[in-house]
């Protein structure tokens, strides 16, 4: 009984540690803006503040979740290539925040509200908390349920 009572805890607790990771992300835009795709390595330059502007001219903000969320590893490591430490410094870095502002909060909810009042944001939510109110673009040509594609998380 005990041994049953044990295998059906551990199940649980790799269900649930399972579905912390089995995020699908999507990356979204204020609908006003033109972009509609981009590739991750263009991504990954204006997270690392290397562009700083939209086609258009605009000046980039980025809006994510708090560094200490739990899908921000995954985030960093996929879209610029670095652990979390290195994310949270590179982003944090005083030097860049006049060119490529970014703003962290609490909520997927927050994110997108932020992202559907600013024309200048791009965010990253689970796909789960999109609304109307924002435009999710491709990256390398894929959508978030497109096979291959690349903020699958795990």
């Amino acid at each position: 009984m005990r041994i049953r009572l044990l295998s059906i805890v551990c199940l649980l607790l790799l269900a649930v540690a399972t579905a912390a990771y089995a995020t699908d992300f999507a990356v979204i835009i204020n609908p006003a803006n033109p972009a509609r795709a981009m590739t991750l390595a263009d991504l990954g330059k204006i997270f690392k503040g290397k562009t700083a502007t939209w086609a258009n001219g605009r000046s980039v903000t980025i809006v994510l979740r708090e560094p200490s969320a739990p899908s921000m590893k995954f985030i960093l490591e996929k879209i610029m290539g670095v652990d979390l430490e290195q994310g949270k410094s590179l982003l944090a870095d005083a030097s860049r925040k006049a060119a490529t502002p970014v703003v962290f909060l609490s909520s997927d909810e927050e994110i997108v509200k932020t992202v559907e009042t600013n024309p200048t944001a791009i965010g990253i939510v689970d796909v789960y908390s999109i609304n109307g109110g924002v435009k999710v673009i491709k990256i390398d040509e894929k959508q978030p349920f497109d096979p291959g594609y690349v903020l699958k998380g795990h």
